[in-house]
């Protein structure tokens, strides 16, 4: 057969970030201009077609129709050695922007409606310090991956930058306003204020008097002048400042630290960078306080600090537990036919939190009507003070995206926890024709399963069962061999494969037999779940979906996935109205895929719908009435084989869709996400439940030792590697590092380091979520 010249496709695709709503400014201590307070949009366009009068229409939607607006729109020129902006004023330069760009296919614009931007002003070129990106969370959708173990998850197309935010947050906090006759609430705001003040100015101060009707101050250095004095005013609780001498004659600085610097103060300061970055390690916390405000705080005061911001934020986590009663309620009045339960454990006459479960009607009832029976269980440690595990039951649905079916909170992983949430599962779900439930071997799982479930199909992670078989048994022969194994859907194929490694080590199929008896090859799936997934990355998506949220107290954590899942449907209803056609996009994409190069398939057709379908020595028998294949593919997937497709496309078919599994058609997609998750009130406004008993947190039980965030990764599992912010070179750090220092690199790190983290971290994650 002659193959035809293999052509480098060009892409057309290309990615605009548009940013608008805002204005230009210079950034604190630079002469550079930073786009500040505006919103963010991403659009998706085809190079070839989009001209810059297609652009200016997206502009003006986003601006007032009744306002007479001048717009300017610029990008910043990437072959200039300083920064400068070129003007969108012509096609000819929005074709130089997209030449500019063709290898990243991505450029960010600035629309401004003033003239506060000089384009011909010529700064020192860094593109990534102008451009705040949001890079904590992905904007479109992508399709589940079973080799992966992460996940894109999306939000809102326009959304306001959290830089910008911590960056007035930031401003604001800098500028306190100290003179005579400012007035401050209370005594104990003017504290807090005076506080502030002095560590802004990085000065520490002395108290000469203090109580509830007054306040007199001076600098710690006793030739200096400054010097305060504020009292009570006539209401009997506004504080006015009365004297102030602002005028410092000493010289001072936070570097040696600054006794001011007070737990609760640094809980203030981070309060609103915890709320827009999420759970920040106390060693960057730590960085940033020196950095904003110039003040060295030791570690133990910054870990306390946190710990008191995470009490401002959620309140404390022993009250948390105080409104579980409360909660169960809201969601069960609010969702009808919901199944929520709370188990405790008693103490003398203590009730203990024990365990809590929650499963949506949506969630239910969209799991039923139009997602595959399948089910993936998993675990994952909490990263608050309590040291449970949040648990979840994840499906998937026609166009391969993951589906929360129930989630809760557990004591630990064991026997008894595993079969109460798989029972309440039950309550909720029942068992589906053909359900399978596939797990990672966790601790009392295979048996909880087992007693609830004895008679569905328990599937067993290929990636877990690898992970301990190389334990005993290493070698590129065993690990190619066994993943060719769990393959293959040919069950000749797969004893072939099995013996080739009993042939080499016989004692690694007796291993294989007696440690692993579940279900983790394609050649023994079950054909009515119409899944063929070999590994339990579902439940890994569904992890790496509320991975920010396991800081959060209990009670803060299952409402904020309940928020999520709300979200999330409501986004994907939307998303549906706008597909047409019958089958899901994922299906047809496929259908597509397999149609072409099918010209090496002989067919040989015998009847009506029966046909042999050759090739390359091989043979297959393909019914189409019944939807069969000898190679298994269509009935465990539900979609046409390549084999079915030569046979279809033989016959001149042109309905394809009618070979498709039904749980791949539009309306099918539609049924799963037909319900609505019920919005909810803030926590003060659930109606209290009176039940004479109080809910006590659970007995924490810790190990010694400092607690772990990060679970112990395998030896065979890539680990980032440091990057010296001197020379650029791998595997040293820059105190140690022996090469000339490379300053280019060391400038455009210094400010995009945190994007490009944000971008790797994006890039590792290819499962939709």
């Amino acid at each position: 057969m002659v193959q035809s010249p293999v052509l480098e496709p060009v892409s057309s695709k290309y990615k605009l970030k548009l940013k608008y709503g805002g204005y230009f400014r210079l950034a604190k201590n630079s002469s550079r201009k930073r786009y500040c307070f505006g919103f963010q949009k991403s659009i998706y366009i085809d190079a070839f077609t989009y001209n810059l009068e297609d652009l200016l229409e997206e502009v003006t939607k986003h601006y007032p129709s009744n306002m007479d607006l001048i717009f300017s729109t610029c990008f910043v020129d990437k072959c200039a050695m300083e920064q400068t902006f070129i003007e969108l004023d012509s096609n000819e330069n929005f074709e130089l922007m997209l030449s500019m760009y063709n290898t990243e296919k991505e450029s960010t614009l600035y629309v401004t409606t003033n003239n506060n931007i000089d384009i011909s002003s010529k700064q020192q070129r860094v593109q990534d310090e102008v451009t705040n990106e949001p890079h904590g969370e992905e904007e479109s959708e992508y399709s589940l991956s079973d080799e992966s173990y992460h996940s894109h998850y999306s939000t809102d197309n326009e959304v306001r930058s959290p830089d910008d935010e911590e960056e007035t947050s930031s401003l604001r906090k800098k500028c306190p306003t100290m003179k005579v006759n400012s007035k401050f609430k209370n005594v104990i705001e003017f504290r807090r204020a005076i506080n502030h003040y002095a560590l802004v100015n990085e000065f520490e101060y002395l108290i000469e008097k203090s109580d509830l009707i007054r306040f007199t101050a001076r600098c710690a250095h006793i030739e200096c002048n400054w010097r305060i004095h504020a009292s009570i005013t006539q209401d009997g609780v506004t504080f006015e400042v009365k004297t102030f001498v602002e005028t410092h004659s000493c010289t001072r600085s936070n570097k040696g630290g600054n006794k001011l610097a007070t737990q609760g103060w640094v809980a203030s300061v981070v309060t609103n960078k915890l709320k827009s970055d999420g759970d920040v390690s106390v060693t960057d916390l730590r960085k940033w306080v020196m950095k904003n405000y110039s003040v060295d705080v030791s570690y133990l005061k910054v870990y306390r600090g946190k710990e008191q911001a995470y009490t401002y934020m959620y309140g404390k986590w022993e009250d948390s537990f105080m409104k579980m009663n409360d909660f169960k309620e809201e969601l069960v009045n609010r969702n009808p036919g919901s199944v929520v339960d709370i188990d405790y454990e008693t103490d003398g006459n203590k009730k203990l939190f024990l365990r809590f479960f929650i499963s949506l009607i949506a969630c239910s009832k969209g799991f039923l009507d139009g997602c595959r029976p399948y089910i993936a269980l998993d675990a994952c440690h909490l990263k608050g003070k309590f040291n449970g595990v949040l648990v979840a039951a994840t499906s998937v649905d026609g166009n391969n995206s993951i589906f929360p079916v129930a989630y809760g909170v557990l004591e630990s992983e064991n026997k008894s926890s595993w079969i109460w949430f798989l029972e309440l599962l039950k309550k909720a779900i029942g068992t589906p024709n053909g359900l399978v439930i596939s797990s990672d071997m966790q601790k009392g799982l295979e048996v909880a399963i087992t007693q609830v479930y004895p008679s569905v199909e328990h599937r067993e992670c290929i990636r877990h069962l690898y992970s301990n078989f190389k334990k005993h048994f290493r070698g590129e022969f065993f690990s190619k061999n066994l993943w060719r194994a769990a393959r293959t859907y040919s069950v000749t194929e797969h004893e072939r494969l099995l013996t080739e490694i009993a042939g080499v080590r016989k004692d690694a199929l007796t291993y294989i037999i007696e440690n692993h008896k579940k279900i983790w090859s394609r050649c023994k799936f079950g054909t009515t779940s119409k899944c063929d997934y070999i590994t339990n990355n579902i439940s890994e998506a569904f992890n790496s979906w509320v991975g920010e949220l396991r800081y959060q107290p209990v009670l803060d954590l299952l409402d904020s996935i309940r928020e999520k899942i709300m979200v999330r449907f409501d986004k994907k209803r939307r998303i549906l109205q706008k597909w047409k056609g019958t089958l899901v996009p994922n299906t047809k994409s496929y259908l597509n895929k397999i149609s072409k190069n099918l010209g090496e398939y002989d067919v040989c057709r015998s009847g009506e719908n029966r046909a042999e379908v050759k090739c390359r020595g091989k043979r297959w028998e393909v019914l189409l009435d019944e939807r069969k294949c000898t190679c298994r593919v269509w009935q465990v997937k539900g979609i046409p084989c390549v084999h079915a497709a030569a046979f279809i496309a033989f016959t001149r078919d042109v309905n394809w869709d009618k070979y498709v599994d039904s749980y791949f058609i539009t309306e099918k997609l539609k049924a799963a996400y037909a319900l609505e998750v019920a919005p909810m009130p803030a926590k003060d406004q659930w109606v209290h439940i009176d039940t004479g008993e109080k809910i006590y947190p659970p007995t924490i039980k810790r190990p010694p030792g400092r607690p772990r965030k990060n679970r112990i990764l395998s030896h065979d599992e890539p680990k980032r590697r440091h990057r010296c912010s001197r020379c650029s070179e791998y595997g040293h750090h820059a105190k140690t590092c022996k090469n000339a220092s490379y300053q280019s690199f060391n400038q455009h790190e210094s400010s995009t380091s945190k994007r490009g983290r944000g971008r790797s971290t994006k890039a590792s994650r290819k499962l939709l979520i």
